[in-house]
């Protein structure tokens, strides 16, 4: 039935009028991955939260397409770009663990926030917000990047035989790539002794999370807003020991929540590089059928050929995908979270299970340390 909803919405999408790009920030081009070809020492690998994008819908966008059919889109857009991002930094071998959560995480040392601003399968914008626990801010900025037909395979791939689609790169690979770039270069602009001040900062922000009161005056914030240290307990402080082993068992939740968001991710990509590909097309028939009736050629045989071959191509599409639904089966991501419910007791979707579960541990701690009589 999921698949079944889905893959209704991305047929109609596809079929609709692509919304008119928008001047903006120059493509970034061609950009090569800055990747470490030793992992870096331990005590400099900063962890890195992707939080779910937003998106800025288009109000014309919205009104061709229909509000329900392009709200569908841009959300399972917004959980799966940052997937890319995330697979991105970890394929440079520069961060410490980088994971995807639905939800600003104090546990992280660097929270990156995007926001979808213009997607149709030759343009992709992007928003980038990176913020450190200490309040530095690394970027923000907006993206953009164009792909061309060469970005895409020949002929579009079956959909029958996942593999041809499951490992095809990315076509705006190469955003994913500038901003990891980005981020590494402010990385490497800070001192070893920012560094390692940024992750007590994370420590004692993580600790004040989970207990305000038993962690009050450990930080404090400077002229300029940031957060630094004020003080730091005692290294043998049990009130420190309980907090990693929390902080522990929050890793491993996270963990659980990041598998999930690759599993949609699996699950989804082989319909949306399709999607992507075939509004790629039609936007460039639509941008040359545009340039043709300007030069009072619409009414060509080339153009009505044209016109013929994508309503042809686009019923050969509808086959394909309801051949598909009736027996594709998403198992990865439910039983993720699944298992997610049966293991912790959480309900409701993952991000209500998120909120639920940091609530579970502040209230562990306070059992367990006494912290709030």
């Amino acid at each position: 039935m999921k698949w079944h909803c889905l893959v209704c919405v991305l047929l109609v999408s596809c079929a609709q009028t692509p919304s008119p790009q928008v001047a903006g920030p120059l493509p970034v081009g061609a950009v090569s991955l800055m990747t470490a070809p030793v992992t870096p020492d331990e005590s400099s690998l900063l962890n890195i939260g992707v939080r779910v994008f937003d998106t800025a819908a288009d109000a014309n966008a919205i009104s061709q397409a229909g509000a329900a059919i392009f709200a569908e889109i841009r959300r399972t857009e917004t959980h799966y770009l940052p997937v890319v991002l995330r697979s991105t930094l970890v394929a440079s071998n520069q961060w410490g663990v980088v994971r995807v959560l639905p939800q600003d995480d104090p546990s992280v040392d660097l929270q990156i926030n995007g926001t979808i601003t213009h997607s149709d399968g030759v343009t992709l914008t992007l928003v980038i917000q990176a913020v450190d626990s200490t309040g530095r801010e690394w970027l923000n900025r907006t993206y953009t990047d164009v792909a061309n037909s060469g970005d895409y395979p020949e002929f579009v791939p079956s959909l029958r035989d996942r593999a041809t689609t499951r490992y095809m790169e990315d076509p705006f690979q190469d955003i994913h790539e500038q901003i990891a770039n980005d981020l590494l270069a402010v990385r490497d602009s800070l001192s070893a002794e920012s560094i390692d001040h940024l992750m007590q900062v994370t420590q004692m922000t993580y600790a004040s999370d989970l207990s305000p009161d038993a962690f009050a005056g450990t930080l404090q914030r400077d002229e300029q807003g940031l957060v630094t240290l004020n003080r730091l307990p005692a290294q043998n402080d049990p009130m420190l020991g309980r907090v990693a082993e929390i902080r522990a068992r929050h890793n491993v939740f996270i963990d659980t929540i990041d598998e999930y968001y690759e599993a949609l991710y699996q699950d989804v990509k082989p319909v949306y590089d399709v999607w992507r590909q075939y509004s790629h097309d039609q936007v460039i028939e639509e941008q040359e059928s545009r340039e043709m009736a300007r030069r009072g050629g619409g009414g060509s045989f080339e153009a009505l050929s044209q016109n013929y071959n994508r309503y042809k191509w686009a019923k050969i599409f509808e086959q394909e995908f309801v051949a598909l639904a009736s027996g594709f089966v998403s198992e990865t991501a439910p039983a993720i979270l699944e298992l997610s419910r049966n293991v912790n007791g959480l309900t409701g979707p993952v991000e209500e299970q998120y909120a639920q579960w940091r609530e579970l541990l502040r209230q562990l701690f306070e059992v367990e340390t006494g912290a709030v009589q």
